[in-house]
């Protein structure tokens, strides 16, 4: 396999996050589209003016990479219309961290891998998980790292590590963003001395400040032990709050586990 040209299937908000992602790593006429309503199209068109979108079955003549970002019912029906000019050549790579890397493989004649991205994609930052599966080779494995390093931070995760890392790596963006929100909901509602303006760009900074300290290697624990000085007020707050932060994530990965099983696996 060679990295330069890519293929996306459905331009959702993961599809049009990756459109994005890719443009910054490939030349403006190696990426391709096929969208399932006008205004999808339109959305990535505006996103990304240098994108071509073609009629789904003509993907698969315009790359050997294509990678599907459908949900599991359109699925089938997606490897219908590409599945005559799929050949070994073609490697597919579904973002749907439920469905089984073997099910796909059986159902097509090339290697298949999977790919969760997250929302920092968009801007050339964030983590992407790269699993690969049956048939997709150690060079290839390579391409596709050195290609995802362009705009973002590429692991290199098992199939079984999966809904693990997409809980902290690609829902991680939106929890985060939730927990900052509590925070400046739980302070308003106890004072009226700040705005709400002010509230959320204060939070802000706090977040920005712990990412640019964990992006110099300090770890998480030093973070705290750095602030949070014995018989300080942050050090008070961090043991009122621990143990029910603790048990509310552990009911909100609990969450996501029982609703990916919840999905029905589709027959490809």
């Amino acid at each position: 396999m060679t990295t330069r040209s890519v293929g996306i299937v459905g331009l959702g908000r993961m599809g049009l996050t990756l459109a994005t992602g890719f443009a910054r790593a490939l030349e403006p006429d190696c990426l391709f589209a096929a969208g399932r309503s006008e205004a999808s199209i339109a959305r990535v068109h505006e996103a990304v003016p240098s994108i071509t979108v073609v009629p789904l079955a003509e993907l698969p003549n315009r790359t050997a990479l294509i990678v599907l970002c459908v949900r599991n019912t359109h699925l089938p029906a997606v490897l219908d219309d590409i599945r005559p000019r799929l050949t070994d050549q073609h490697v597919l790579v579904t973002i749907n961290n439920g469905l089984p890397l073997q099910a796909l493989a059986d159902s097509v004649p090339g290697p298949v891998a999977k790919l969760i991205p997250s929302v920092g994609n968009e801007i050339g930052t964030g983590a992407t998980l790269f699993t690969p599966g049956p048939g997709l080779g150690e060079q290839a494995v390579d391409e596709m790292i050195t290609l995802l390093r362009r705009f973002s931070r590429p692991f290199l995760i098992t199939e079984d590590q999966g809904r693990a890392a997409t809980d902290l790596a690609s829902c991680g963006p939106a929890l985060l963003a939730n927990t900052a929100r509590s925070m400046v909901c739980a302070q308003l509602e106890r004072t009226t001395q700040l705005s709400p303006d002010l509230a959320e760009q204060l939070i802000a900074q706090s977040i920005n400040t712990v990412s640019q300290l964990l992006a110099l290697g300090v770890h998480l624990d030093e973070i705290i032990d750095r602030v949070a000085v014995p018989g300080g007020n942050t050090a008070a707050a961090v043991e009122a709050s621990h143990d029910d932060l603790t048990a509310a994530w552990r009911a909100a990965f609990q969450a996501t586990t029982d609703n990916e099983r919840a999905k029905t696996l589709p027959s490809l």
